[in-house]
């Protein structure tokens, strides 16, 4: 997996959470279009990890930023 952009760019603000959650919400409905007999492709499992991943992150950032 890449690094964060967090880590790669500092200065560079952080994506709004809802965007992204929104953006793996998309790409996890198409995903789920590409399901056959057999399950997901190891790509589409591997991506499909990510965008949960990436979305959770998202959550997770957006609850920080109401708490403070």
């Amino acid at each position: 997996m890449s690094e964060r952009s967090e880590t790669l760019f500092p200065d560079a603000p952080a994506p709004d959470p809802v965007k992204r959650i929104r953006s793996a919400i998309v790409k996890i409905r198409s995903l789920r279009s590409q399901v056959g007999h057999d399950g997901l492709t190891p790509s589409a499992a591997r991506t499909l990890l990510d965008e949960l991943t990436l979305a959770l992150d998202a959550c997770a950032s957006a609850l920080e930023q109401r708490s403070r």
